[in-house]
Parts: structure tokens; C-alpha cells; sequence
């Protein structure tokens, strides 16, 4: 098989299972031969900032690598990508090669399992291989979608440590309709013994949360924000939480990271994206937001970096995402908003987002390409603010 056939096979199995993720991971890697055991795992849960607190904490313990007498590798799961499928799987931040996914991938559908793996459950199995391969020490793992049913949950090697990041309401017809629910259901990668960071959230969740650590008899820390002095590879001011989140993480480990390793790991973080900034001038931002909360961040760092400002912004997002929600918390600096379809079944038709954001007294005007989108939105003279789903940024990162 070439690449190409290996990802579209795999792409094209169920977007969710029949059998629970975490179920579909101890038949795979009991198959396997465990070969997640004797590594060090970061297990990351969270509504949002999980990929941000990843891609620090793998920075940091790059840093730390580098310095020590004794270098070690480190491994980084992440989902989803924005252009290709191997920035899911990187060894020292080098992306695993299509030569490697091809290989791995042919002999992952070759495997006779008695429950049906999703694409995610084939990508967590090619990357534990890898790393095993690899001889990684450090596995910094990101979990797909929830935490006590996900696919990550299944690993026999039980974690150094656990931290999660954020709760918000996402995914509710799977993790739950309350923050309560969906922290429960967070809380599910807790594992007995094993120290637990807490990144900052509404009462209602960090108390459930909280309860659960203390019922798995785990040490928690609450993470408050890095020091404002402090410089960040990331852009945005709710970086810094996620920063204090990956801070905490690393001193839970049993290795010894000086607080100037630290900081180099934090200011060489990378996190495509993310309020990446593509162009200065004219002015423009891409950020993944693609949910309520994940917009919120985006608007508080857009009003602390660019005080009393509007924006002329580009939006696309999938159809089940609260879109009228994300419209009304940017409202407020909106001079202009351009809509956009996303390439996906899934997507909300850029006229019908229009429509429904000028029932909301927004500025919004549809168009059928990103060409078109941006060259209007130059014309504006104000900063461009592109936004939505992951797929969407990641179509405009790939032909920028």
C-alpha cells in the first residue's frame, strides 16, 4: 500500500465506535504486547488548551533533554492535524515520517480484532509503536474526546503524572450536559496515586474534579498563570494559564528541569494554529477556535493585545458546533465577518451562517473562496482575525 491508500483506509473508518475507545486500546495493545510499557506518560485531558499544554510540556522536557548529561527522547500524540496526519506523531518534535505510517499502518489493518477500531484508535496504536520503536522515554499523550471512555484511557502503563486543562460544555450528547458531567467524565484518566494538575475552571467542575482526586488518593495542584515577564513561543494571553498547567506537569515528574530550562521550553513552545500569526502586514491571525470557550480565549486576547480595536473576521465552522454563541461573545469587536464552508459533510454552508449571524445584527457577508474572503477583508484595512474549525485553518496553513 502507498501512503496515501494507508491514510484513506483509515481515515475512512468510523469517526466513533461501536465499542468504547478505551476498550478498543486494551484489545490493540494486549495484540501489541504493551508496547507503551516501561515509558513515562503525561496524560492531558480538557475541554480546550490540551494541544497547547502538549506542545509546552514537550518543549520543556526537549529543553531539559538537551541539557542533561543524560539526553532522552520524547514522544508527542496530538490530535486532530491541520495538514498532514504525521504532526499527530512527533519523536523530539520531528514529525514521524509517511514512509514509517505506511509501514506501521499496513501491519496495524492487517490485525484481526474482535472489536472495530476508529481512525483514532489506529493512529494511538501506530504512535505507541513508534515510540516504542524509537526508544522514546517521555510520551506526552493528549486524549481525543472526553477521558474515562477515550481511547488514551486503555494503557496498561499507568501515567507519571495527570493534568486537566479546562471544562467547558462540548460534545454534550457524549460526555455529558452540565460541567459537572463533562469534569466527571474529564476525570476519568485520574489514576490511583498518581499526582494530578488542575488547570483554572469554573467552581462546579474543579470541585468534581478535585473529588475525584482525593477518592483515587492523588496529590493535586491548582495552576494559576506564568509571569507576565515570562516569554511564550505561543501567542495569546490565556497562554499563560496553559503555560502554569505544563509548568506544574513537569515538576511533577521524577526529574529535576532548572527553572531556566523551563523558561527556554516555554518560549520555544510551537503550536500551529493556534493565534498563529501568518502575516503582519496586512495583519493576519489564524486560530482554531471552534467552540464557545475556545472563542472566549480568543476574545480575551484579542482585547488585551489590541485594546478598543475591531476586526474584520473569517469564519467557518461545522454545523453541530454553538456557532450563534461563538458569534455573540466576538460581537463586540466585530466590524465585519465573512463566512466560509468548510470542506467536511459536517459543515454549516457559509449563506446560512450569514444569515444567521445577521439575525444577530452582525456584518456578515458569505463567500465561496478563501481568496475571495481575504482579499476583502485586506481591502478593509483592519486586522484579519480567520477562525473555526481545525480543518478550516488547516486548509489555509497548507496554501498559505
Amino acid at each position: 500500500m502507498t501512503y496515501e491508500q494507508v491514510v484513506k483506509t483509515i481515515d475512512n473508518k468510523r469517526r466513533f465506535g461501536k465499542a468504547c475507545g478505551r476498550d478498543v486500546t486494551v484489545e490493540f495493545l494486549e495484540a501489541l504486547g504493551h508496547p507503551e510499557m516501561s515509558k513515562h506518560i503525561i496524560h492531558i485531558a480538557g475541554t480546550n488548551g490540551k494541544g497547547s499544554v502538549a506542545a509546552f510540556v514537550s518543549s520543556i522536557l526537549q529543553a531539559a533533554s538537551f541539557s542533561s548529561e543524560k539526553p532522552f527522547k520524547v514522544g508527542l500524540f496530538t490530535s486532530p492535524h491541520l495538514i498532514d496526519y504525521t504532526e499527530r506523531i512527533q519523536v523530539d518534535g520531528k514529525q514521524i515520517s509517511r514512509d514509517e505510517v505506511t509501514r506501521l499502518g499496513e501491519t496495524l489493518l492487517g490485525m484481526e480484532l474482535s472489536l472495530e477500531p476508529t481512525m483514532f484508535d489506529y493512529w494511538l496504536a501506530m504512535a505507541l509503536l513508534y515510540f516504542k520503536e524509537q526508544n522514546v522515554d517521555y510520551i506526552v499523550l493528549e486524549t481525543g474526546l472526553g477521558g474515562a471512555k477515550d481511547s488514551t484511557n486503555g494503557l496498561k502503563q499507568a501515567p507519571e503524572v495527570c493534568c486537566i486543562t479546562s471544562i467547558g460544555l462540548e460534545h454534550t450528547q457524549y460526555l455529558g450536559d452540565t460541567l459537572g458531567k463533562i469534569a466527571g467524565e474529564k476525570a476519568g484518566i485520574i489514576k490511583r496515586g498518581v499526582p494530578v494538575v488542575i488547570g483554572q475552571m469554573d467552581h462546579e467542575a474543579e470541585q468534581v474534579i478535585i473529588h475525584q482526586c482525593e477518592k483515587m488518593g492523588c496529590k493535586f495542584t491548582i495552576a494559576s498563570e506564568v509571569d507576565k515577564n515570562q516569554k511564550l513561543g505561543l501567542f495569546g494571553e490565556y497562554q499563560r494559564k496553559n503555560a502554569a498547567v505544563a509548568v506544574e506537569t513537569v515538576k511533577c515528574l521524577q526529574i529535576h528541569v532548572d527553572n531556566q530550562t523551563i523558561a527556554q521550553g516555554l518560549a520555544n513552545a510551537k503550536w500551529p494554529g493556534r493565534m498563529e500569526i501568518i502575516s503582519k502586514d496586512p495583519f493576519i491571525m489564524v486560530d482554531g477556535a471552534h467552540n464557545p470557550s475556545g472563542v472566549k480565549a480568543l476574545y480575551d486576547s484579542l482585547t488585551t493585545e489590541f485594546p478598543n480595536e475591531r476586526f474584520s473576521f473569517i469564519m467557518a465552522v461545522m454545523a453541530d458546533k454553538d456557532y450563534i454563541e461563538m458569534a455573540q461573545i466576538i460581537s463586540p469587536i466585530v466590524d465585519r465577518v465573512y463566512t466560509m464552508t468548510v470542506d467536511s459533510e459536517r459543515a454549516l454552508q457559509a449563506q446560512q451562517l450569514a444569515h444567521d449571524l445577521k439575525a444577530l445584527s452582525i456584518n456578515a457577508i458569505s463567500c465561496d473562496s478563501y481568496q475571495e474572503a481575504i482579499d476583502l477583508s485586506i481591502k478593509s484595512g483592519l486586522k484579519t482575525i480567520v477562525f473555526g474549525s481545525l480543518y478550516f485553518i488547516g486548509d489555509i496553513l497548507k496554501n498559505n
